[in-house]
């Protein structure tokens, strides 16, 4: 579909497949948008979908499964967002069936599947568009314009702290399905995909990959709850990752060190600052994403469906993020330095 000239008033209607945790946010943030609707749920837990779909308001139709939403003719496009392991068959099917598809993050737990949903995608003449949200969110969005407008110069270094405690008797980590790797991918996918994304958005493409992982509190977990991952990029640049879901004290924030400065963000504290070399520290005003990234994502998935206007993330960075988690394992179960193709 060609970009138009002019937008016109059509809207999107969306099957929300997975009304857990990530589906309802999403259901609640596109009740804001006006290019995109909620017009189906569906989730094997029927009390989920019907919960989903009363919250949504208006005429939303309820499923309890996957192949009859996709069978409903009225529904052009559908959000997957159900847990990390059934994310290709569902992409796979739906396209198939010839719907547009979002898929949430991680777009799959191999690059091999990754890229079987993007040949799907492209065999089908269906889009195919992953939630790497991260790098919208306002803190982040930030620093990466200042990045492009070369405030810092050009960026050789980026450290990322992402450290948190694991709580399973509340939110996301309740979810029996998560204490196995198996269903989840481990830390490196449940996690922090969207932080491999961002690295690449501010860095480029990834040449190398070093790891290690290991389970220090959570026995009850068959995988790790710390992760040190250390990145060379293609243009010399390096990266490191130090993720956490053990750590009392938490912290998000990173530091990205540049030729002409740095620039340091605190998700946790919404806030950016930079210093140039001889300059002063600057504090840059950053407004609270209060859903905005996620409204930014969805938006853009109904331009593109809609006018064939271009997405803000693509099935591509999907598919890089996962390549750098994989080898990142693979790092670390071979005690070696992989390399990124």
């Amino acid at each position: 579909m060609e970009k138009s000239e002019e937008r016109s008033d059509a809207v999107l209607a969306v099957g929300l497949i997975g009304c857990g945790t990530m589906g309802s946010s999403h259901a609640k943030q596109m009740a804001a948008l006006q290019e995109i609707r909620l017009a189906a749920a569906c989730d094997v837990d029927e009390t989920k979908a019907r919960a989903t779909a009363e919250a949504a308001g208006g005429t939303v139709r309820v499923y309890t499964a996957v192949e009859d939403l996709l069978t409903d003719p009225s529904i052009p496009a559908v959000l997957v967002a159900t847990p990390n392991h059934t994310h290709r068959q569902i992409v796979l099917t739906a396209l198939a069936a010839g719907k547009d598809v979002f898929c949430e993050k991680p777009m799959a737990l191999t690059l091999a599947d990754c890229d079987e949903m993007i040949e799907a995608a492209a065999r089908h003449g269906r889009k195919l568009m992953v939630g790497q949200v991260l790098r919208l969110i306002t803190v982040f969005s930030e620093v990466r314009r200042l990045v492009a407008e070369g405030v810092i110069g050009k960026p050789f270094a980026v450290r990322i702290l992402r450290c948190a405690q694991r709580r399973t008797n509340e939110g996301p980590w309740s979810a029996a399905w998560r204490s196995k790797r198996a269903n989840t991918g481990g830390l490196l996918f449940e996690v922090n995909v969207h932080e491999f994304d961002f690295m690449r958005s501010v860095m480029g493409e990834a040449a190398e990959v070093t790891a290690m992982a290991d389970n220090f509190t959570r026995p009850d977990y068959d995988y790790e709850d710390h992760v040190i991952v250390t990145v060379r990029f293609r243009d010399g640049g390096l990266g490191v990752l130090e993720s956490s879901v053990a750590t009392v004290v938490g912290a998000t924030e990173g530091l990205i060190t540049g030729t002409e400065g740095s620039i340091h963000y605190d998700w946790g504290k919404n806030t950016v600052r930079y210093r140039r070399l001889e300059g002063e520290t600057v504090d840059v005003p950053v407004e609270k994403d209060a859903g905005r990234s996620v409204q930014h994502e969805l938006s853009s998935f109904a331009g593109w469906v809609l006018h064939g206007e271009a997405p803000v993330v693509t099935s591509e960075d999907g598919r890089r993020a996962v390549q750098l988690a994989e080898a990142a394992y693979r790092s670390a179960s071979e005690k070696r330095t992989i390399t990124i193709e």
